[in-house]
């Protein structure tokens, strides 16, 4: 009888033991499917910074943060159509697509393409179905993580570093000596738009210089990391406090006119503020915000799908997971504007915000400190 009751016991327990390691299992499951996500999202950046590092050894300098054609005379009074130039707002993330075997498709982008499209394209707005080329999906371009689904156009899922400014910091500087001025008092980041920077143009040192990041789709998603607010006031004399009071008084993730309708990411050849650029003003994964009736000035934050954090590259081409916890000094500092009497100062937003800056000579700390990890073959 003893021996009856001793086996089913023994019996028991090894069920038990089963069904606790399936369980197991089961839970590890989307962590290591998000973790081999990641993994794939990084080889994407390692291409991206590859190709970067091609172009500068070609050209001897990186592609502006957004560029293109005019098609008239002046800018931005004498624009123009849609289908005769692509307005200068063409994502320098279309000049490196013959650093990454695609060669094809820039053939077709520098040479205009079937329909008397001009060189380098219509409008990044303009109808996929019409200019092909804006629908095609590059796989090099799409985080493997983003659930967003692939409709009419091929989408973007990284964004290039604007630095750590608010006011003015998207704006496509023309060449008056207004604008000249501007962008060389808030461009502080590794991109500027219509304005190419050099390596050398990074003496804070390309190890301590973000290049490009990430962003989630604002297609076909109510998430938060997707959408932009819209009208905010006092993001530029305090960011933190400002997007604190819009989140709370606006609600600005539901439908409604608190929100930019386009949200981040979306076309890849779209080089607008909202959908090429990230900031390091609020840490990755917080809200983005623009101020009233500015598209051009505001915070816009890196998030991703990855748990707890996104990935960086950084201009010596390693790949670096940045944490949500990362330092970010004081958020309700007032950001580095002409307006604020602080031209030149180090970046007030911490750690974040120093590797936002290419020369605001910030003293980066050590990575556990810092609250950042970098890939092991780096």
């Amino acid at each position: 009888m003893r021996r009856t009751i001793d086996t089913a016991s023994s019996a028991i327990v090894l069920l038990v033991c089963v069904l606790v390691t399936f369980s197991l299992i089961a839970m590890s499951l989307p962590r290591s499917r998000e973790v081999s996500s990641s993994d794939r999202c990084a080889d994407n950046l390692r291409r991206l910074g590859i190709a970067l590092h091609n172009y500068h050894s070609s050209y001897r300098t990186m592609p502006a943060g957004v560029g293109g054609t005019m098609g008239g005379t002046g800018y931005p009074s004498m624009l123009s159509r849609e289908r005769d130039s692509n307005q200068g707002r063409l994502s320098g993330f279309a000049a490196l697509l013959p650093f990454l075997d695609q060669q094809v498709a820039w053939s077709k982008l520098s040479a205009g393409g079937p329909g008397n499209f001009p060189p380098m394209g219509p409008a990044p707005s303009y109808d996929p179905s019409e200019y092909e080329l804006w629908s095609v999906q590059f796989d090099a371009f799409l985080c493997p993580s983003d659930p967003a689904e692939i409709n009419d156009y091929g989408m973007r899922s990284y964004v290039m570093n604007y630095g750590d400014a608010v006011d003015a910091v998207g704006r496509l500087f023309d060449d008056s000596a207004e604008d000249r001025v501007l962008k060389s008092q808030v461009g502080r980041g590794a991109f500027i738009p219509h304005t190419p920077v050099k390596f050398r143009d990074c003496p804070d040192g390309l190890s301590n210089t973000a290049m490009i990041s990430e962003t989630m789709i604002g297609v076909g998603t109510k998430n938060s990391g997707a959408m932009v607010v819209r009208g905010v006031e006092g993001l530029i004399a305090s960011p933190g406090d400002a997007l604190k009071t819009a989140i709370s008084a606006q609600k600005p993730y539901r439908s409604g006119n608190t929100i930019w309708s386009i949200g981040k990411g979306t076309r890849w050849p779209e080089g607008s503020f909202m959908i090429n650029a990230f900031t390091t003003v609020l840490a990755p994964n917080k809200p983005s915000a623009t101020l009233h009736a500015d598209p051009e000035s505001g915070c816009i934050s890196a998030s991703s799908y990855h748990l707890d954090g996104v990935n960086v590259l950084m201009g010596n081409g390693a790949i670096r997971f940045v944490s949500d916890t990362i330092d970010v000094g004081d958020s309700n500092a007032p950001s580095v504007s002409p307006l604020m009497n602080n031209i030149g100062a180090e970046s007030p937003f911490g750690v974040w915000g120093a590797l936002g800056t290419r020369a605001g000579k910030e003293i980066i700390p050590s990575e556990r400190e810092a609250g950042f990890k970098t890939y092991s073959d780096y």
